[in-house]
């Protein structure tokens, strides 16, 4: 069941950067070949205490879209929590979502 759940926190994962904003890169003149640059941050973590058991952490980030003038941009996350060991047991995995409309003015 483990295995399953983290299978399916790396497909969220992909998913998300997958879904990152694409643009040519600076500097470089429009050919048929079309190259982008996909920026997104991955966060692992874990954190143990000593029979109390471990809590496991991770959480994507990407920007989505992003309008041509720069002012207007969403931003996706997906997020994993899961405790496991100590005097509860294993808890039940959380993952979540957002997504965050930003615009300057």
């Amino acid at each position: 069941m483990i295995r399953f759940r983290i299978h399916l926190l790396i497909l969220l994962l992909i998913i998300c950067c997958s879904l990152a904003s694409c643009g040519p890169i600076p500097g470089e003149t429009p050919s048929a070949v079309h190259r982008v640059r996909r920026q997104f941050s991955m966060n692992f973590g874990a954190t143990h205490q000593q029979d109390e058991g471990t809590d496991v952490t991770a959480e994507a980030i990407a920007r989505l879209w992003r309008s041509k003038s720069g002012n207007t941009e969403v931003q996706g996350s997906a997020s994993y929590n899961q405790h496991f060991g100590g005097f509860q047991g294993d808890g039940k995995a959380k993952f979540g979502g957002m997504l965050t409309l930003t615009h300057n003015y």
